[in-house]
């Protein structure tokens, strides 16, 4: 029996079955749905059919339901409503209001951009369902074309091999060279490589992609580096040790955006060489962008029109263009 109603049973025939229990009769379930008599009972000697007993006595004046017919109302009612529900949910998937959005977020986007970013996105989207793997480019991309991940955050690094996916800048992530407040280099209007030098400088390990590069800026731009730079893998640590000593470091700004904003990091002088440094999201080039994707970018921008406005970002660090692959 139980496979029968699963294979015969259809929605409609419910819809008509718990009609005709709320109303006494065929006829009048017939004008509450807009369709024949006959229409009504065919359909419910179909559904007495598939369940093999009656689920109405037939009254002089219309029907009865019984026990058969009560089980069926009462868990055709739960039926109906879990698709309700699901016509819901797929509208505000559609909408991007719910969901799942899983994010591969490069370290750099995980302690900058994303933490205000999502929390704008979730007051927006309270339903959905945000996940965040944080890793380094080639650990997050097999996950990407797996479908594993909906979108990448961060730096747009040149891929190693070929990758059919797009790449869209929406932001950029300069470097600079950060103190905490009241250093005493604060307030110069000239700074030499070798006071800088004097105080202290914490720099990401070189095993990070990060570290190289902000190296390869440091020779660059002739900023003096002591002989070994105290160097670490945790951007905590390197926080940690600048707020509380006169340490300097070299990060992407945005790193530290959070305590830019509350003015208990501030920004050295110093020109730096550094050339554009385009971030924004990796998408796989042939999937459909779900709306919830579309949202996050969205976000994203705000976000970044923010960080415009109090001055950590300048016009030209906030790219709209689209980079390809």
């Amino acid at each position: 029996m139980r496979s029968r109603i699963k294979a015969r049973l259809k929605l409609r025939q419910l819809e008509i079955v718990i009609a005709v229990a709320e109303q006494g009769s065929f006829l009048a379930a017939a004008h509450m749905l807009s369709i024949t008599q006959p229409a009504v009972s065919k359909a419910v000697q179909d559904v007495e059919g598939i369940v093999g007993h009656p689920i109405f006595d037939r009254m002089a004046r219309g029907v009865m339901i019984n026990p058969f017919g009560r089980i069926l109302v009462e868990r055709g009612r739960a039926i109906l409503s879990l698709v309700e529900r699901l016509s819901d949910d797929v509208r505000l998937i559609e909408q991007g209001r719910a969901g799942t959005l899983v994010i591969g977020a490069l370290p750099t986007a995980a302690t900058s951009v994303l933490p205000p970013t999502l929390g704008r996105l979730r007051a927006s989207n309270p339903e959905l369902d945000i996940r965040l793997v944080q890793g380094r480019t080639a650990e997050l991309m097999p996950q990407l074309e797996s479908g594993k991940l909906d979108l990448i955050v961060g730096r747009l690094y040149e891929l190693e091999t070929a990758h059919d996916v797009h790449r869209e800048a929406i932001y950029h992530e300069p470097i600079s060279v950060l103190v905490r407040a009241g250093h005493p280099l604060i307030g110069r209007q000239q700074i030499a490589p070798a006071e800088t030098a004097e105080c202290g400088l914490v720099l990401p390990s070189l095993e990070q992609r990060l570290g190289q590069e902000i190296d390869a800026v440091i020779a660059y731009s002739g900023l003096g580096l002591p002989a070994a730079p105290l160097r670490s893998t945790s951007i905590s640590f390197i926080r940690e040790l600048i707020l509380s000593s006169d340490y300097i470091t070299v990060l992407p700004r945005l790193m530290l955006a959070g305590d830019l904003g509350r003015g208990a990091v501030q920004i050295l002088p110093v020109a730096m060489a550094s050339s554009s440094r385009p971030a924004g999201i990796i998408t796989l080039r042939h999937r459909r962008r779900p709306a919830a994707v579309a949202a996050l970018v969205s976000a994203l921008r705000d976000h970044m029109r923010e960080l415009q406005a109090t001055g950590l970002l300048d016009e030209d660090e906030t790219p709209t263009a689209e980079a390809g692959r």
